[in-house]
Parts: structure tokens; sequence; C-alpha cells
């Protein structure tokens, strides 16, 4: 037919769709960078099976998302490291997320930039996220209140450390409307990824830095409170997907 898209290309999105709607997986924007892209598969392979050992969720392998070509609307959550270099998404990638976002899904971007960051580099970052995020409908963020589910989903939290700590963590404000109030949006820069990352044996790749394994502790923590809230609003009015969600929650 005209305009079909090609055999091999249509058998490729068939894959990803059965593959991504197989259980919960988490994705992670394929930035493109080999050792970024290694650590974020690391990483949420890390945090994934620390949600099997931990919690209810049933967490498969992560799964590397192309936001110029796959369907975002199969994760609840994406983990989206922001480098430099990194090529702003086309005008249909750009309708595509913003649909991921107003249909309940949530996105961490990480700069992964707090262990060495000074005002320049924090600058250039900044610039380099809002080049990615120009067109996003993203409101204007607020670091985490006290209060905010995110520090009580599942762990108790006030501190939301990676790799590094110390870096500010922004949400959207809360709009019990939108969403169930589950912000679409999250913001930090202590390189989770490298925090949540094992090795093939299930051993750490990095040091975390200062607070050594307590701070690593304290970000696996993080990682299944944001998981679990990003669960709990996503999908919400799709009852296609709420038996399997409440199922994977253990309710």
């Amino acid at each position: 037919a005209f305009g079909a898209a090609p055999a091999h290309a249509q058998g490729a999105d068939d894959d990803f769709a059965v593959k991504a709607t197989s259980g919960f997986h988490i994705g992670y924007v394929r930035t493109g960078v080999p050792d970024v892209d290694a650590e974020s598969q690391a990483g949420l392979t890390g945090l994934s099976n620390v949600l099997n050992r931990r919690t209810a969720v049933e967490a498969g392998q992560p799964m590397a998302v192309d936001i110029e070509h796959d369907e975002l609307v199969f994760f609840p959550l994406l983990y989206w490291p922001v480098v430099p270099g990194e090529t702003p998404p086309s005008p249909q990638a750009v309708e595509r997320i913003n649909k991921f976002l107003s249909t309940g899904g949530t996105i961490l971007f990480d700069t992964q930039d707090q262990g060495q960051s000074t005002p320049f580099t924090a600058n250039a970052t900044q610039q380099r996220l809002q080049q990615i995020a120009s067109g996003l409908e993203i409101p204007t963020l607020m670091p985490v209140p006290p209060e905010h589910v995110l520090t009580k989903s599942f762990y108790l939290l006030q501190e939301f450390p990676g790799r590094w700590a110390g870096g500010t963590l922004w949400v959207e404000p809360a709009d019990d409307t939108v969403n169930d109030g589950v912000a679409s949006v999250i913001v930090g820069s202590n390189d989770y990824a490298g925090a949540w990352a094992i090795g093939p044996g299930g051993q750490p790749l990095h040091a975390t830095v200062p607070g050594g394994e307590q701070q690593r502790e304290m970000a696996y923590r993080f990682g299944v409170n944001l998981v679990m809230y990003a669960l709990t609003g996503n999908y919400k009015n799709d009852q296609v997907h709420v038996p399997a969600i409440l199922e994977r929650l253990g309710q």
C-alpha cells in the first residue's frame, strides 16, 4: 500500500511492541553515546533487580528507546540521560513525547553532572536540557517539597542521591486533576544510573561519592520510590492496563 512502512521496519516495530508489553520494563532513551547507553542499561538492570527483590513489582529487563521511532506509551517511566551534543528531538518526536507525558508517562531527565558541577558546566547543562525540552509541554518546575509523594511512595526519604550527592531534584507542582497528581517530568543531576549500575556478576560498577555504600542504598531507595510513584498515576483511566498494574503492585 502507498505509504506503508517497509516490511522489515514493521517487523522491528512489532518485535518492540511485543517485548515492551510482555511485562513491566523501565525504558531509557538511547543517546547514541555508547558509554552513556551502557550505563543506562546497567543502571536500570540494577534497579530492576532491586524492585524484584524488595517489592511486588515484577520488572523485566530495561529497554532502550529510540524517541524518534519507538512507541513510548508502553512505558510508565523513561530515564533520559542528558549528554553533550545530543540532538534535540524532531517535531514528530516532540509530538510523541508530549502525548506520552499527557497520558500519564513520567520522564526522569538526569543531567549526571553534579559530581563535576561548576557554574560554567551547570549553565552549559541547563542549555542542553532546554534545547532537548524545547517544544515539550513542561510547566515550571520546583524542588521536591518535604511532603511530596516521592518522599514516601515506598521508603521514607528526604534526600535523593545518585552516584553523586547534593543536587536538587526538580518536579512539577502537583495538580491532582492531571495524571492523579503524578508529575510527568522530574529533573535531577546526581547520575542515578551510575549509582544503580551493576556488572554481569551483580557487583556495583561505580563508587558513590561521598557517602559510599550507604549513599548507594539511598539511591536505590529513590529508584524504588520513583517507580512506585510513576506506576501510581500511569494509565489510571486506561482499563486495559489497570488490572495488570494492580496485579504487579500486589493488590
